[in-house]
């Protein structure tokens, strides 16, 4: 005879929307993650981990990442970047570059370039501005198609902008590809985003954890450009 299961029940009527985020975030795992890359209008190079980020068609190549709002409540450089170029690259997050997820995930001011907080090298990409990761197995270049605002206006983990891109270029190594010419996901380590800062690859590391600290205790914060 089977145990009798205690259920919880959640109210999104109740919860704070950090509540609200929270409980997706635990069990919509595992997610993938967009290491988006962007240049700004000052010419500085960010880096971004995004993991609302999904596939959407075919034909066109059209991709969706959901870029929200920075804790302070603006708008993160990320967004800002990839509207003011109108594009951006997508770098296929895998486990060559999982040590440094966590590095460029804070919120750091807007001078400082995460190439070099993650000792990563820009690469020059085919048809846009943006420049990828050079040391990313699989990098998409895309130029925006349409942004939707969604979500609460002003509020962190409310306000978000669903931006809609065109896969207008993709490169990726020889490395990923198996002896069929197909891209091989054991080959590529892809990484994906469980609850926390908890992480899954389909590579050697398995689950496994990265702490985030915030700009002012990171031991980088006193060098920014």
């Amino acid at each position: 005879m089977s145990e009798e299961i205690n259920w919880i029940d959640f109210d999104p009527s109740d919860k704070t929307p950090a509540d609200r985020q929270f409980l997706l975030s635990q069990l919509v795992v595992p997610r993938p993650i967009a290491m988006v890359s962007t240049i700004g209008e000052d010419g500085v190079l960010n880096i971004a981990p995004m993991s609302y980020f999904l596939p959407i068609t075919g034909s066109p190549m059209l991709v969706g990442v959901t870029m929200g709002l920075r804790e302070d409540g603006d708008p993160k450089h990320t967004y800002l970047n990839a509207l003011h170029t109108g594009d951006f690259v997508i770098n296929i997050t895998t486990e060559n570059l999982s040590e440094e997820i966590e590095t460029v995930a804070i919120e750091s001011p807007r001078s400082v370039d995460e190439y070099e907080l993650a000792n990563w090298t820009p690469s020059e990409s085919v048809k846009i501005k943006a420049p990828g990761i050079t040391e990313a197995r699989a990098r998409l270049e895309c130029e925006i198609r349409e942004v939707v605002k969604l979500g609460e206006a002003g509020i962190p983990f409310g306000e978000v902008n669903f931006v809609v891109a065109e896969v207008v270029w993709a490169t990726y190594s020889e490395e990923i590809v198996n002896d069929r010419g197909r891209i091989d996901p054991l080959l590529l380590e892809p990484i994906g985003r469980l609850g926390l800062r908890s992480f899954i690859s389909a590579g050697g590391k398995g689950i496994f954890s990265l702490e985030r600290i915030p700009w002012s205790q990171y031991q980088g914060g006193s060098n920014s450009n």
